[in-house]
C-alpha cells in the first residue's frame, strides 16, 4: 500500500512541476492549450504528411510497375516469334470531342496541356482549341 502511495505522489509532483515549471513560464509552446506541446503536434503533423506523400510516391512504382509487366509480355511474345503490336495511339479526332461537354473540354485542356481556357467560348471554339493542343 505505501508503495502505491509513492508511486502517486511521485505522479502528482511531476504533474504539478510539469504544469507550474514548464507549461505556466511558458518553456513549453502550447497554442491551443490542450497540454500537448507544440513541438509534438507538429512532428506529428508532419509525419502525417510524409506518409500521404510516401503512399502517393508508392501509387506511382506500383504503376509503373504494373507497365514493366505488360511490356515484358511483349519481350516475351518477340522471343517467341510474334509480331510487335506497337502502341496503340489514341487518335483525337473532332468528331471525338464534339462528344465532350464544355467543361469536358476545359478539363481536358488544363491537365493534359496545363492550359486554362475562358468558360464563355463556344463549345465550337472550345473544340478547335482543343484540337489544336493535339495536333502542334
Amino acid at each position: 500500500m505505501d508503495t502505491i502511495l509513492i508511486i502517486a505522489g511521485i505522479l502528482a509532483l511531476s504533474a504539478a512541476v510539469y504544469y507550474f515549471v514548464f507549461y505556466k513560464q511558458g518553456k513549453i509552446n502550447d497554442r491551443d492549450g490542450d497540454f500537448i506541446p507544440d513541438e509534438i503536434e507538429d512532428t506529428i503533423d508532419e509525419v502525417k504528411t510524409r506518409a500521404k506523400r510516401v503512399a502517393k510516391e508508392a501509387k506511382d512504382v506500383a504503376n509503373a510497375v504494373k507497365d514493366v509487366v505488360e511490356q515484358s509480355k511483349d519481350v516475351v511474345d518477340a522471343i517467341q516469334g510474334e509480331k510487335r503490336k506497337g502502341r496503340k495511339s489514341k487518335k483525337v479526332t473532332k468528331s471525338s470531342l464534339r462528344s465532350k461537354n464544355k467543361a469536358q473540354l476545359i478539363s481536358i485542356a488544363k491537365e493534359e496541356f496545363d492550359v486554362e481556357f475562358d468558360s464563355s467560348l463556344t463549345k465550337t471554339n472550345l473544340i478547335n482549341k482543343v484540337y489544336e493542343l493535339y495536333n502542334k
